[in-house]
């Protein structure tokens, strides 16, 4: 029979039974539509998560220099710079961004109208060269219209504790590479609004600025950072070349993966300037195990869902098939082979499938729109998940995929052996209603 033919008597044969599909309709929606979810909003927030990670700790691989002798123990001295940027260029990896940041951690202060507030992150950048950076950044106040050496941007909680406003002149404290304190003023050219883990004490000044109050020379930095517009697993070979090309040419620790890892390397002792090249992932790592806990989440809803469908769909055609028995053997006695019977009952299943995981990724996009409405501001420490204070859905096109293949899969499997035993019935008995369902 001819295959057209089948499909439109497959579409008849769903529309018509259609009460009889409900259950199992219901069933693969509502299955799809939870682990779309679920699977969407896990893809989101790992995204949110490593978006900020990577913006926070300058690049998706991270050159780090670590002096140990000095207080401001990150530093790269500027006769390095050059011989790093010759390797990177020679290695062919073609980052998309390079920028250097000078980074500051600890026991720095901003004073303004006789208070102080602790920063927990002073980062040096070149304003020009982190220009995209600043642009996608949401400023409550400014920013300014041109940042220069003595501009500095700072969080929204800083902003409010110090009651300091756009334009303002404050005072920022730090310690140099010896141990000492050193002040300097900066006018505030903008106010970010960002309270998650990475921004909430966080600013930024010009690098050559920043270098001048620690004591680095004007070239110096704390970071060459790399970004790259690929997945994690590529930015990985990149940094395993890259280790390989600068092996020899600076002093390295060999590659970690997480951050027990790169603590167990920073314990051991070394003398000048050590170099380890980093990932966001690497710094992440903590996080992960959150991640990792939604993960193992989305997996068991994932079996439970195939579960559901394989069960639903079996009980749903056996009684089907049961009552469609003298129908079945109908179309045997006018000249159905028992392929096409078999054909069409998987066509059915098929049409099924696909009308149900539309509705069910329809259903998906609204409870997950409902969900990027609501405010998880409230929660603490969970502004690390979001962007733009939105927790938003990222759908992965592979992960869809195989959702949608194993669904189909399950429900083949379902369906083929109630409607095999159907088809092979004696004639005779499935024309007086007594055939196999």
């Amino acid at each position: 029979m001819r295959t057209k033919e089948l499909w439109l008597l497959a579409v008849n044969y769903v529309i018509n039974y259609r009460r009889r599909y409900l259950f199992l309709f219901c069933a693969l929606a509502f299955g799809f539509c939870i682990v779309s979810v679920m699977g969407s909003l896990k893809d989101g927030m790992s995204d949110a998560v490593y978006y900020s990670a990577r913006n926070h700790y300058s690049g998706d691989i991270i050159i780090a220099g670590f002096e140990k002798e000095m207080d401001a123990d990150n530093h790269i001295y500027a006769e390095s710079i050059p011989l790093i940027q010759e390797k990177i260029e020679k290695t062919g990896i073609k980052p998309q961004k390079e920028v250097m940041r000078t980074m500051q951690n600890q026991d720095s202060f901003i004073h303004y109208n006789g208070g102080a507030v602790p920063v927990k992150y002073v980062s040096g950048v070149d304003w020009e060269a982190e220009r995209d950076y600043f642009d996608t950044l949401n400023f409550t106040e400014g920013p300014s219209s041109d940042f220069g050496g003595d501009t500095i941007i700072i969080s929204a909680p800083i902003a409010l504790l110090l009651g300091a406003r756009l334009g303002d002149l404050v005072l920022l404290e730090t310690e140099t590479l010896y141990g000492q304190k050193n002040t300097a003023f900066f006018t505030i050219g903008g106010i970010i609004d960002d309270r998650s883990i990475f921004g909430y004490f966080k600013i930024f000044a010009a690098r050559r600025a920043i270098n001048n109050l620690i004591g680095f020379a004007p070239d110096d930095c704390s970071t060459i950072g790399l970004f790259f517009d690929e997945d994690t697993e590529s930015i990985e070979n990149k940094r395993e070349k890259l280790q390989k090309a600068l092996t020899g040419v600076v002093p390295l620790r060999p590659l970690v993966y997480d951050r027990d890892g790169f603590d167990r390397e920073q314990d051991w002792r070394w003398s000048g300037v050590m170099f380890f090249l980093l990932t966001a992932s690497v710094y992440l790592s903590d996080v992960s195990q959150i991640l990792q806990a939604l993960n193992i989440l989305s997996y068991f809803l994932y079996i439970m869902m195939l579960l559901i469908i394989l069960v639903s769909a079996g009980v749903t055609y056996r009684l089907i098939l049961h009552e469609r028995t003298r129908e079945i053997g109908a179309m045997r006695a006018i000249g159905f082979y028992e392929n096409d019977i078999r054909r069409v009952l998987l066509l059915e299943a098929f049409i099924l499938a696909s009308v149900s995981l539309v509705t069910g990724f329809c259903f998906t996009l609204f409870i997950n729109w409902i969900v990027s409405c609501l405010p998880f501001s409230w929660f603490p420490g969970f502004d690390i998940f979001l962007k733009n204070g939105r927790l938003l859905a990222l759908y992965n096109p592979a992960a869809m995929a195989i959702n949608i293949a194993a669904i189909y899969v399950i429900l083949s499997i379902a369906v083929y052996a109630p409607a095999f035993r159907s088809s092979r019935s004696p004639l005779p008995d499935m024309l007086s209603g007594e055939g196999k369902g």
